[in-house]
């Protein structure tokens, strides 16, 4: 069961269970298949190019990535040089990624399952 934040009227949320919605399948029961046709045989080469071109900026990115990921290596083995523990420095990444109502939430849900279980 899933749990959803719902405003309390006091400024702050309760979490309260999320509604089972069953999914609607058509009469019959069977979806109809959709033929895509292929395009490099409908456009021949123009297509083919397209593709290609494709292909290469994908490949750029890629490798642009893997450089991305090597300098984010790099600072986190600075960090952890002046000291710092990285494990608590990806955990801060990732919360100040989050919008302060999501954090707030997984903080009040993280905290009924602490005190479910006696860690608090």
């Amino acid at each position: 069961m899933t749990m959803r934040a719902v405003p309390d009227g006091n400024g702050g949320f309760r979490h309260v269970p999320t509604p089972f919605v069953p999914q609607i399948v058509p009469k019959g029961g069977k979806k109809k298949k959709v033929v895509v046709p292929d395009p490099i045989i409908t456009n021949g080469e123009a297509a083919a190019e397209q593709l290609r071109l494709l292909v290469e900026a994908l490949e750029r990115l890629h490798e642009e990535k893997a450089g991305i990921a090597d300098d984010i290596s790099d600072k986190l083995a600075e960090a952890k040089s002046n000291g710092y523990d990285t494990k608590a420095i990806r955990a801060m990444l990732t919360l100040r990624r989050q919008e302060k109502h999501h954090r707030d939430e997984f903080e009040g849900i993280l905290e009924t399952y602490k005190i479910a279980l006696g860690l608090a």
